[in-house]
């Protein structure tokens, strides 16, 4: 029968084996991604320009969105002041 000793020992060593065995994952992985990331972007592109144009594209319809409800607003209130009432 293995004494207390022994066990910690043996769990000690087993903690050491398992981190060992996770950082060793923890770098194939690691390298795995930045291998598929540096196959991949070729073909996808870079697509960091993208972005910048279509905030402006966006911010412009928002503009002229903002720009027209202003004007139907001003005609309708126009229009409903020149009603008469009786």
């Amino acid at each position: 029968m293995p004494t207390r000793t022994r066990i910690h020992q043996l769990a000690v060593t087993l903690e050491k084996k398992a981190r060992s065995a996770a950082e060793r994952v923890a770098a194939v992985l690691s390298f795995v991604r930045a291998y598929a990331v540096a196959r991949l972007t070729p073909l996808v592109g870079d697509e960091c320009g993208e972005i910048a144009s279509w905030v402006v594209v966006t911010a412009l319809v928002v503009a002229a969105a903002i720009v027209i409800v202003g004007i139907i607003t001003t005609k309708l209130t126009t229009t409903a002041k020149d009603i008469q009432t009786p």
